[in-house]
């Protein structure tokens, strides 16, 4: 297994945008994890960003509770390094900075892959063969970790319904079924790493009340149509410069740029967004200027 360590994934991030997707996700939607509870709208289990911790939110809030801190995971972070030492013959500097894990407690991919192994879980990225049904029916699989340069967050399936658990934002995102297709399937093509975690899920306490499952609907709903921002606000965002696994079978290739207002739109309508899902899952290179045509058709026909 190739090994990406810290400085690969800013020699990514280097390529791409001057501005990491943590800065820009506190800039579109500060929070302060610090002050706010991780209790969601009756009980959906929801941490707030805390500096660079995010990928401690995306694990717990993916298994709905504290079961992971910076603590323990900095313990996986030196025991994959003593790794890599072993793979290095020994060609380590003494002094020389962890690969695995930032003093400001940012992860690498490895550390999160192996801390959800412990817990019974697997994290493959979503270009994997063993992975590719996700693609397909991702309404069948039970919960997705995303990658968008320097932060990580998660989506999970709990009972019928999906949430967007993104620490950066107040409150978790409904995403319907259709739309949870469609939001995976624009990220990827804007170059976001997406991994499908699979395993021994521990039982989420909202999951067994199924009432308050529905009023945690309910509110998350509520919230976004009132005001706050829309669910397809965030797969209209600048593509991501980086990708956590390199390699083709990865990334997709380039989707048209789909207006905001009509991902907006998708978020409503479940034709709609199945129609955006649909051409970015079949187009293939050359029609790409027809599909921008379509949707353009689609949006006039819509909005007028």
């Amino acid at each position: 297994m190739p090994i990406h360590s810290l400085s690969d994934l800013k020699k990514d991030d280097n390529r791409g945008s001057r501005q990491s997707g943590m800065a820009e996700a506190l800039s579109q939607q500060p929070v302060d994890g610090e002050k706010l509870s991780a209790e969601g709208p009756h009980g959906l289990y929801h941490e707030k960003q805390i500096g660079s911790l995010c990928a401690v939110h995306a694990m717990n809030n993916l298994v709905q509770g504290p079961y992971f801190n910076e603590i323990s995971l900095a313990e996986v972070a030196h025991g994959i390094d003593a790794q890599e030492r072993v793979a290095m013959g020994g060609g380590w500097l003494e002094g020389q900075a962890s690969g695995n894990v930032r003093e400001d407690g940012f992860f690498s991919v490895q550390v999160i892959q192996a801390a959800l192994t412990h817990q019974g879980l697997s994290c493959t990225p979503i270009g994997a063969e063993s992975a590719r049904a996700a693609l397909n029916d991702p309404c069948a699989e039970k919960g997705f970790i995303l990658n968008r340069s320097e932060h990580w967050f998660a989506l999970r399936r709990l009972g019928n319904f999906w949430f967007d658990l993104n620490s950066m934002q107040p409150i978790p995102k409904l995403l319907s079924d259709t739309y949870l297709s469609l939001f995976l399937e624009q990220n990827r093509a804007q170059g976001y790493s997406i991994f499908v975690v699979r395993g021994n899920f521990p039982a989420a306490d909202i999951e067994a009340r199924p009432k308050e499952l529905q009023k945690a609907v309910d509110a998350c709903r509520a919230h976004y149509s009132s005001g706050g921002q829309s669910a397809g606000a965030d797969a209209s965002s600048s593509a991501p410069s980086f990708n956590a696994f390199k390699g083709q079978a990865h990334t997709m290739q380039k989707a048209p740029e789909i207006d905001p207002s009509l991902l907006a739109a998708a978020a409503e309508d479940p034709e709609l967004a199945a129609a955006i899902a649909a051409s970015l899952s079949t187009i293939p290179p050359k029609t790409a200027e027809t599909d921008a045509e379509e949707m353009r058709r689609r949006r006039l026909a819509r909005f007028g």
